[in-house]
């Protein structure tokens, strides 16, 4: 169930393992795992360090469109084999049975939202409508000499019977893997500290609460201050409110 990151690779992995695979379809994008000459990752490195330089912001918190969109998903890509995108038409293609979301369950059957093409189409335009956009802005502005972005050849297949139902006996589906990202839990904070998503009130890591500080957190000032490589930026600044205090 899903179709981030875990739900691709996993789906990847049990195909490759020779079982049979029913994928619910959510709306994370696919992206390429290269992207003009570099690994993508690459470009959302630096749109998340230099892009503010060049006016280019869209992976700071304060552009969000809401808090809600601090818990959207990740590109949806693999780093096995040494990288490689992610296309699920492709695996559709080699035998994995697509279907749309998890609407609920009806007896011994799963009922899927009966929208998989529209749900297709927004995986595959996902990348150029945002980081795509967002990258190749920040090529042209920083004046870096990158090849051309290839063009993604047009793919309209589809499954013959997408199905919006599924018994899970007649199928002979004995496991379901959930793949739907993780929620936070801070019910062990016992100070008003928190909004209405369960993530803490703060400025730039710094909350209301005296001696009460956050980093690591997913978008706590942009897009990957919850890994290793970013994460020292805010740590830099909470440090040295703490050390002033």
């Amino acid at each position: 169930m899903g179709t981030g990151q875990s739900g691709g690779q996993i789906t990847e992995n049990l195909l490759d393992a020779g079982r049979e695979v029913h994928l619910s379809v959510s709306t994370c994008p696919e992206a390429p795992r290269r992207y003009r000459g570099q690994d993508v990752f690459h470009w959302i490195l630096q749109l998340n360090l230099h892009g503010p330089e060049f006016g280019i912001n869209g992976l700071q918190v304060d552009q969000l469109p809401s808090p809600a969109a601090r818990f959207m998903c990740n590109p949806l890509i693999s780093g096995n084999g040494g990288g490689h995108s992610i296309h699920l038409r492709d695996l559709g293609r080699r035998g994995v049975r697509l279907h749309g979301r998890v609407e609920g369950t009806d007896d011994d059957d799963l009922v899927f939202s009966d929208d998989l093409p529209e749900r297709l189409a927004l995986v595959e335009a996902g990348f150029g409508e945002r980081l795509g956009r967002m990258a190749d802005a920040y090529i042209a502005a920083a004046g870096i000499d990158a090849p051309p972005a290839e063009p993604l050849p047009a793919d309209d297949w589809l499954p013959a019977e997408p199905g919006s139902r599924l018994n899970l006996e007649a199928e002979g589906v004995t496991t379901v893997i959930w793949c739907t990202g993780y929620g936070l839990d801070f019910s062990f904070l016992d100070v008003p500290v928190l909004d209405e998503w369960n993530y803490p009130r703060h400025g730039s890591g710094v909350t209301k609460v005296p001696g009460l500080y956050a980093v690591g957190l997913p978008w706590l000032t942009k897009h990957l201050s919850a890994t290793l490589s970013v994460v020292g930026d805010d740590a830099e600044f909470v440090a040295g409110h703490i050390a002033g205090r």
